[in-house]
């Protein structure tokens, strides 16, 4: 069967038009990974009272022990890094106690695992995850300009204790009170102070205070956890960035 003059021309236009765009694809760049790996990172922090330390395993792989009061990693190294995405921490406590724990790593976010209750309690400790900021917000990033403005330092409170609220956060002469009382478990936003040595004075349980002197560092951020039982009440100081 003859083919009418306009298709042929038709289909010999189509033709160039596929070889010519073949022929400008360029190989030399990198291919289109078929997938993207996310990363976060994270600390876990152990204020579960009276479980004592606790050794940490995330999907299936050991991380190392942590005692009671402190975080991992410890104070002196960074953030482990991880992928994002479905975890299982598995915390197996001195008091004999092992738990696990299922929670999602937000894509792209810095946060801790607070391991938080009372080890006596029948359903044990709990996990609470706190996010902080996007991990490309640094300090010395155009993203994070905003998060760490000059000679200020970011304080959040935590209430890492099974038996007190906390009413309240004085620093220096800069007092903030809170709407509601922070429960277990229960985190403040970061409020702006002043950077440099000030004392520290906590409002819980309507009157009770506990008060210490700390030296905050400009263009940095830090999260005051409270825990333990009211009668033995301690603190720790975390620093966030």
């Amino acid at each position: 069967m003859k083919i009418p003059y306009k298709q042929l021309m038709l289909l010999v236009f189509l033709y160039l038009t596929t070889v010519f765009f073949a022929g400008c694809v360029d190989t030399s760049v990198n291919p289109i990974p078929s997938s993207i790996d996310y990363s976060s990172q994270m600390k876990v922090v152990n204020l579960a009272t009276g479980a004592g330390s606790a050794s940490l395993t995330l999907n299936g792989q050991n991380l190392g022990s942590v005692p009671f009061g402190e975080e991992f990693p410890n104070a002196q190294a960074g953030f482990l890094t991880i992928p994002s995405g479905s975890k299982t921490l598995v915390a197996a406590f001195d008091n004999g106690r092992s738990k696990s724990f299922r929670f999602s790593a937000t894509t792209e976010y810095k946060f801790r695992v607070f391991l938080v209750g009372d080890a006596a309690d029948t359903t044990g400790p709990s996990v609470v995850i706190v996010n902080q900021r996007y991990i490309w917000q640094t300090k010395d990033s155009e993203n994070g300009q905003k998060l760490f403005p000059a000679d200020t330092a970011w304080v959040s409170v935590f209430n890492g204790s099974p038996d007190i609220t906390i009413n309240s956060i004085t620093i220096g002469t800069n007092a903030n009170e809170f709407d509601a009382p922070l429960g277990l478990g229960q985190s403040s936003a970061y409020l702006k102070n002043s950077a440099g040595n000030f004392t520290v004075e906590i409002t819980y349980n309507d009157t009770e205070t506990l008060s210490f002197s700390y030296d905050f560092s400009a263009r940095s951020r830090y999260t005051i956890a409270l825990y333990d039982v009211s009668a033995n009440l301690k603190y720790a100081v975390l620093v966030d960035d």
